[in-house]
């Protein structure tokens, strides 16, 4: 009856639908009042948002895309966070907010969602499969979520790092040359690796 009323073959466990659905609209709330709609444009909270209708159509191709589209990011940050937590090392500076006091900790913790993301990304395309043919439309999701997010969102919160690289080797790059390594960094070091780990893995 489940697999009816969603469309799918009942892969994806109910009790788990139901978690990451609830998970995923109390950060958006919670984010849309205290950080504001321009929010939702980080690659990872589109993903929060799109696994909600991947999980409970059974939708492989949307979370293929996801999984594309942000599987290493979160991975990255994962490693940035915990590698600073349990060790004091700082990897790569995707988390380095975490662990700002300007911002209320129940706020940062709220971020934490990263972690079930990456798990539930691995879970789905494992589950599901994993649709090679979405690689260039992952691009393209970039390719316009990018420039969107220079045109409409301010430097102090840095979305999608528009504005600032999460590396300093980045300080010295004009607006437009840190548009391009983003858009074109993106796609060939972070989307590309994933879509191929990916196919290997579970296609």
């Amino acid at each position: 009856m489940l697999a009816e009323l969603t469309g799918g073959a009942g892969l994806v466990p109910l009790w788990l639908r139901l978690a990451y659905t609830a998970m995923a609209v109390v950060v958006l709330v919670i984010y849309y009042f205290t950080r504001g709609p321009a929010n939702y444009l980080w690659f990872s909270d589109i993903a929060l948002i799109a696994m909600i209708p991947a999980l409970w159509l059974e939708n492989a191709f949307i979370a293929s895309l996801m999984a594309c589209a942000v599987l290493v990011p979160e991975a990255l940050w994962s490693v940035s966070f915990f590698s600073r937590l349990l060790f004091g090392l700082r990897v790569i500076g995707l988390a380095d907010y975490m662990f700002e006091e300007q911002s209320p900790r129940w706020l940062r913790a709220l971020s934490l969602f990263h972690v079930p993301l990456l798990l539930i990304l691995i879970y789905s395309v494992w589950r599901l499969g994993y649709d090679t043919s979405v690689y260039p439309y992952a691009v393209a999701l970039a390719w316009i979520v990018l420039p969107v997010t220079r045109l409409v969102t301010s430097p102090d919160a840095n979305i999608n790092h528009v504005y600032r690289l999460p590396h300093r080797r980045g300080a010295g790059l004009t607006s437009a040359q840190r548009l391009a390594v983003l858009m074109l960094g993106i796609p060939l070091l972070l989307q590309l690796p994933a879509h191929l780990l990916l196919s290997l893995l579970f296609a």
